[in-house]
């Protein structure tokens, strides 16, 4: 009898250690944390956190997922989360009125943020960013065309193509022209828009070189071609009347016009040239937008020495213009001679820009210039509502990289 005692003794203590010390133990598994993530809009938004978000949380090692919208300060809370390695990925879209606010540019934008490899091993909190595709694009902000004042010199021409989006823009491979130039006249009309076209017809196409990632161009930044890129003020080249210096330090391409090799254009060994993809004339010896202005357009196009090209309808001219479609067209900009010149007169349809705009007269040393919208995070947004007559005025000094 003693021996079968030992025996269940022996078993009650094998069977207590293997099923704990204590019958009250309630610990149902490992500790669980709370953990805030904040959520904020990019600096090009100007900041500031973000109402509404969806935050979803995801652990590596099990793949549950938990989800939460964050609170009117950007905060979503979660609580009770396992230790471990998690995932975050966070989505906010905002309508085309909240865009507005916040851009200055009214267009529905999707933005969104993932952080790979998120550790929570006790109570804490993270800030994250949004990112998202730009919003906006390319718009011209300045033409300058009529020519210095009390002279006849036109060469100190520029067009500056400005970066109106949220976010880093890569010049490389844009494409910009002008139409036949305008007339002095107003009753000279222009063959494409009296039939009826709507379409870009362009007497000259030119392009940014690049590989495409070449010439980056921050939000509220710019480019500017210029027709010489000299100091036009002081260069011996250049003429005193001038009020633009389109020097290194301000031109970033110049138009290097090698078409006619009779009268060889000058070329400023400092500034970059622009890839001339065509000209209706290769007997002009430089770029002549025209001192009576003329339609000016920004596009893209993947093969542009491959667009159709026509000549003008009702014209005995054989010149021809390469038809940039609709589709095709970033910006456009109609600038005209004078005041008096009718709707009919206009060198772009009223698709690309439903009105137009002008300095006046030649020689006059102005510019147009597109309005300030307004100023989000130090970050210009302009005016762009495709009508020239609303979105530009004229510039008494003309403002090359500036205001």
């Amino acid at each position: 009898m003693k021996n079968k005692i030992h025996f269940l003794l022996s078993v009650c203590i094998a069977v207590a250690v293997l099923t704990g010390c204590s019958s009250d133990d309630s610990s149902s598994g490992p500790d669980t944390f709370g953990y805030d993530i904040h959520i904020e809009y990019p600096e090009s938004y100007g900041g500031g956190v973000v109402a509404n978000a969806s935050v979803v949380l995801k652990n590596l090692s099990t793949n549950i997922e938990t989800s939460m919208t964050t609170d009117e300060d950007g905060v979503a809370a979660f609580t009770e989360i396992a230790p471990g390695n998690y995932s975050v990925t966070v989505s906010r879209t905002l309508s085309a009125t909240e865009a507005e606010v916040l851009t200055g540019i009214g267009a529905e934008v999707f933005l969104n943020a993932t952080l790979s490899q998120l550790q929570i091993l006790a109570d804490g909190a993270t800030t994250i960013q949004l990112e998202g595709s730009a919003v906006g694009d390319w718009v011209i902000k300045e033409f300058y065309y009529s020519g210095a004042p009390d002279s006849y010199y036109f060469y100190d021409g520029f067009i500056e193509i400005y970066n109106n989006s949220t976010d880093v823009q890569y010049a490389d491979g844009l494409l910009f022209g002008t139409t036949k130039s305008a007339s002095s006249s107003s009753t000279s009309f222009y063959g494409f828009i009296t039939e009826g076209y709507e379409d870009a017809f362009l007497a000259y196409v030119m392009q940014i070189p690049g590989n495409g990632t070449d010439y980056p161009v921050e939000p509220g930044a710019s480019v500017v071609i210029a027709i010489d890129g000299i100091d036009h003020k002081d260069d011996p080249n250049g003429n005193a009347n001038s009020p633009v210096n389109l020097g290194p330090d301000v031109a970033d391409f110049e138009v290097y016009f090698y078409a006619n090799p009779n009268t060889p254009d000058t070329d400023s060994p400092d500034v970059p040239n622009v890839e001339i993809i065509y000209s209706y004339s290769t007997t002009v010896f430089d770029y002549l937008p025209g001192v009576f202005g003329s339609g000016l357009v920004i596009f893209r196009h993947d093969n542009p020495g491959e667009l159709e090209r026509l000549t003008e309808p009702g014209s005995t001219s054989s010149r021809e213009f390469v038809r940039v479609p609709k589709a095709y067209v970033v910006d456009a900009l109609d600038a005209v001679a004078n005041s008096s010149v009718t709707p009919e007169l206009k060198r772009l349809p009223t698709n690309l820009d439903a009105g137009m705009n002008t300095v006046g007269g030649s020689y006059t040393g102005t510019s147009l210039r597109r309005k300030v919208k307004q100023e989000i995070g130090g970050r210009k947004v302009l005016l762009d509502t495709n009508n020239s007559a609303t979105d530009f005025e004229v510039n008494n000094s003309p403002s090359p990289k500036g205001w």
